[in-house]
């Protein structure tokens, strides 16, 4: 099994959102200066009749350029920042490794448009498994999409967020996102997963709707669900989503 990211597509979006960037703050900072401009050099006097909507006219333009120069240094920003690797979805990969054979790929954080960001995929025979991976500590309780964690005097509070209900979009958007390019008979599944084995994170559970595994024992997990079949699609078409995730296609 390969453990792989898309680094080269994720480079080259970075740097178009880079050049995307610059091009907005090109853009704003000629606005601001055509309305500091209009503010040394107006074209008509304080006391004319229509100099009240011209005077109205140069703000807004100096706030427009402002604003368009913030938004593209946010897009410059962004791009540079842009996360390159997923460390946790690494380990996984590389725990992964030894129990997959060459017909499987663990591609690990996918972030494109039209799918948007997911920690990794497993494709393979028997489909694509999406991996919501995460290195909570202590003890968390999970019932349908609800998440609760135990704070330091004992007591249940919520989580913050829902690592189920991310999963589930997670594997909505790959459902889509393959289908829309002629994969829709590809099954997709969902697994939530802590690196942290049963003495760093414990975790009660009732009625899961995502599977939830530690790293440890995420294999004997998934013979149950994922692993169930292993010829749900040909090789062809595993090579061919394979290409599709890393950008190839």
């Amino acid at each position: 099994m390969e453990n792989v990211a898309p680094a080269r597509a994720l480079a080259r979006r970075s740097y178009q959102l880079l050049q995307l960037g610059f091009v907005v703050v090109a853009i704003g900072i000629f606005l601001s200066v055509i309305a500091l401009l209009g503010f040394a050099i107006p074209p008509i006097p304080p006391g004319h009749a229509q100099f009240g909507l011209y005077d109205f006219g140069r703000k807004a333009l100096l706030i427009v350029g402002i604003a368009v120069g913030a938004l593209g240094l946010g897009l410059a920003i962004r791009a540079v920042t842009r996360r390159r690797e997923n460390d946790l979805a690494l380990i996984t990969g590389d725990f992964l490794r030894s129990s997959f054979d060459g017909r499987f790929s663990f591609i690990r954080n996918i972030n494109r448009p039209g799918l948007g960001y997911i920690d990794a995929v497993l494709i393979g025979p028997p489909g694509a498994l999406v991996f919501r991976i995460l290195d909570r500590q202590g003890s968390l309780a999970n019932e349908a999409a609800d998440w609760l964690k135990m704070t330091s005097n004992g007591e249940w509070a919520p989580l913050g967020f829902s690592p189920t209900r991310q999963a589930v979009e997670d594997v909505d958007h790959l459902r889509t996102y393959l289908a829309k390019r002629g994969f829709a008979d590809v099954p997709v599944y969902g697994i939530i997963v802590f690196t942290g084995d049963e003495t760093v994170v414990q975790i009660a559970q009732k009625a899961p709707v995502v599977p939830i595994s530690h790293l440890d024992t995420l294999v004997e997990d998934l013979r149950g669900s994922y692993l169930a079949n292993q010829s749900r699609i040909p090789q062809q078409l595993v090579t061919a989503i394979r290409r599709l995730l890393m950008d190839e296609a």
